[in-house]
């Protein structure tokens, strides 16, 4: 068995539901990789989800019921054993939770009309809200960044101390990965980790973020958030600066990938010189079912899809064996 690792973090986005959100994309990353690479992934990847959901879980479960009442209890587990599965790809998952939504009224459901649309605004857009509640001292932004910083400790523990750092980020798990590695690569300068985040933290190379080279945002809302900064704020810098230093014969890169039938996403390039310098390419694709993929609900779909993985497959493929 070789000793040569590539390390590999998973973000998810708002739409996940339940611990194996990333069971089906690590097992087309794997599957990908071997083929490509000719070697199997289970010696040369160590792929560690971030799982993040069960920052807000509680917030949005007592929400949800005091919004809608006791009485659609039944729909609300529905909604999320549904959002679940399609989080993995499942069509008929999405189909099903999405044939609910014009449902204006239902028995017992008191005075909360609509309320799949409700359970989605709560899930979806409560998400990113709470998320960004954390520097009003609420906590979440800081809950949420060590997560990402326990999930990091585990790959340096599994793949090695100066690993390479690939990192997928979906949806609002994109603005997560990127909030986390930029506060990662200004500790030097002065820039604070939450508590939470430093203690889980070892004085590494790849714990300090140096190793980090690949980063992958997938149906990104990432120019939403940068329009909150003056000229749409300073981006991530990929690779890390010191890269070069731990894997002089790497090359890493940004690739953003979007789908422009996904409302969420958008190309990143166009925002500023800056941002067009940080990020390689906007990667324009077609995701999911080609009946499906040409609606906004190609959303979920990005890393359970063969057109998105398998060029990532292939960037990880050609480092590993640069190592």
């Amino acid at each position: 068995m070789s000793d040569r690792r590539l390390a590999v973090m998973l973000v998810h986005g708002v739409e996940s539901a339940g611990e194996q959100y990333a069971a089906r994309a690590t097992e087309l990353l794997r599957s990908e990789f071997t083929r490509i690479a000719g070697v199997s992934a289970d010696e040369a990847l160590v792929i560690e989800p971030a799982f993040w959901a069960p920052v807000f879980e509680s917030g949005q479960e007592q929400l949800s019921e005091r919004l809608s009442g006791p009485g659609a209890t039944w729909l609300l587990n529905m909604l999320d054993a549904l959002a679940a599965r399609a989080s993995q790809g499942s069509t008929p998952a999405l189909l099903a939770a999405a044939s609910t939504a014009g449902l204006r009224w239902l028995p017992g459901l008191e005075n909360a009309h609509f309320p799949t649309l409700r359970w989605l605004i709560v899930h979806y857009l409560g998400d990113a809200v709470a998320y960004r509640s954390g520097t009003d001292g609420t906590g979440h932004y800081e809950q949420v960044q060590a997560v990402l910083a326990r999930s990091l400790h585990e790959l340096a523990l599994k793949a090695g101390d100066d690993a390479p750092l690939a990192v997928l980020g979906h949806s609002l798990g994109s603005v997560v990965a990127s909030d986390f590695l930029y506060d990662l690569q200004g500790v030097a300068h002065g820039t604070p980790l939450s508590p939470g985040a430093r203690a889980a933290l070892d004085d590494t190379p790849i714990e300090r973020g140096e190793t980090f080279g690949w980063f992958y945002t997938l149906g990104s809302p990432l120019a939403l958030w940068a329009q909150r900064h003056p000229e749409f704020g300073v981006p991530l810098t990929v690779p890390h600066p010191e890269f070069p230093e731990h894997h002089p014969d790497q090359r890493g890169e940004w690739v953003n990938v979007y789908d422009p039938d996904d409302v969420i996403a958008s190309p990143l390039r166009p925002l500023s010189d800056a941002w067009a310098r940080a990020v390689r390419e906007d990667r324009r694709v077609g995701v999911g079912p080609w009946w499906l993929g040409w609606t906004p609900l190609a959303h979920p779909y990005y890393w359970n899809d063969r057109r998105v993985v398998t060029p990532i497959a292939s960037q990880l493929a050609q480092a590993w064996h640069r190592l």
